[in-house]
């Protein structure tokens, strides 16, 4: 029966603990972001500003999605635990707030903060900063999985992880055929909409493709590489073959001869097209990619 009572003190110790860390990833914010001020240092009205709302909700999110990968081990003593899982989680809050900060440096350079959420309320900003948000807690989920709370290899895998995720969210343009920098200005939901499929895909992708033992790091990047090649054959055929089951109808047609007011109304259901479409696509690619298994199908001589 004491054996029960001590778990359950050492499981509300490190529950203390880990709301001390979350008041910790707030306060960092001030840092990177010293727009979002008014979140930190002031009380948040959800019903205040909507937009608002989206963005500061996909960063706690993130944090828990982050989270749910990381593990406690009291063996060697419960004030070791604490002071790992402290040391663990000032560095996971560092790395996902630089990735979030160069992720949205390389996506939104041509659009602020404090101008699309607390003057302009676009939803379609919001909605990206919210996308972006689930998909870097994702993929750094896995970094820490693969890494094995190896301190050195959680920030090489995070490196390798962000120059992948920031060399393939340039292709957005080159997939979709919306205009991301036109649309997101007119607070379009349809450019949003596809990007979230988009970059929610692309994440999922990138995570399978890191998801795998590390032993060697030369084969492992290799590995990686070859799984991101695989994926780019195998989404289009998969993408197509949606497309033709379910009979659905591209119906965007930009001609030469249209104004540029024209190509700006884009309707919802178009955006929620290609964005579901992608993103289911490449949930499909993570099985012919990272689940079958050959096992004695080939011989050996």
């Amino acid at each position: 029966m004491n054996e029960l009572y001590d778990k359950l003190i050492i499981r509300v110790i490190f529950a203390l603990l880990i709301c001390f860390i979350v008041y910790i990833y707030k306060q960092a914010h001030l840092i990177l972001y010293p727009s979002i001020k008014h979140q930190i240092l002031k009380k948040f009205a959800p019903s205040k500003n909507s937009t608002d709302t989206i963005h500061l909700f996909g960063r706690i999110i993130g944090i828990g999605i982050i989270y749910s990968n990381i593990v406690i081990n009291v063996s060697d003593g419960v004030y070791f635990a604490l002071g790992q899982l402290f040391l663990e989680s000032i560095m996971v809050i560092i790395l996902y707030l630089a990735s979030l900060y160069i992720l949205e440096s390389i996506v939104l350079y041509n659009f602020e903060y404090a101008d699309e959420v607390l003057r302009r309320k676009n939803y379609a900003y919001a909605i990206i900063c919210f996308s972006h948000s689930i998909s870097l807690a994702y993929i750094l989920k896995t970094v820490i999985k693969v890494s094995n709370s190896s301190l050195i290899m959680t920030v090489f895998l995070w490196l390798f992880a962000i120059v992948l995720i920031g060399f393939c969210s340039k292709t957005f343009q080159i997939i979709s055929k919306l205009s991301f920098n036109r649309l997101l200005v007119q607070k379009s939901l349809a450019v949003a909409i596809s990007y979230m499929g988009f970059i929610l895909g692309l994440c999922i992708i990138i995570s399978s493709a890191l998801d795998h033992s590390l032993q060697d790091i030369k084969w492992y990047t290799i590995q990686v590489i070859l799984k991101i090649l695989l994926s780019i054959i195998i989404i289009p055929i998969i993408r197509k073959g949606l497309i033709w089951v379910f009979s659905i109808q591209d119906d965007l047609q930009v001609k030469k001869d249209e104004t540029e007011e024209k190509k700006l109304n884009v309707e919802l259901g178009y955006g929620i097209y290609e964005g579901a479409i992608l993103f289911t696509s490449c949930f499909l690619t993570t099985v012919i990619t990272g689940n079958i298994y050959y096992g004695n199908f080939y011989p050996l001589f």
